[in-house]
C-alpha cells in the first residue's frame, strides 16, 4: 500500500519539529555583552570597524 501525500507531509512535519525541539540552544546575550562582543568583533577586524564607523587611525 502506498503512502498517501497527506502521510508523507505529517511525517516531514513530525521529523521537522522533533528537530526543532533537540535543537542546542544558545544563550541570549543582554544588551552589555552584546555591545562587548561587538567591540571585540570591530577591534579584531578592521573591514567589520570601518563598517562600523569605528575605523581606526594608523
Amino acid at each position: 500500500m502506498a503512502m498517501k501525500k497527506t502521510d508523507l507531509y505529517k511525517n516531514l512535519a513530525l521529523k521537522t519539529a522533533q528537530g526543532m525541539k533537540n535543537a542546542a540552544k544558545t544563550p541570549k546575550l543582554g544588551a552589555d555583552e552584546k555591545a562587548k562582543s561587538k567591540k571585540e568583533l570591530a577591534s579584531a577586524n578592521p573591514l567589520l570597524a570601518s563598517l562600523m564607523g569605528k575605523s581606526k587611525s594608523k
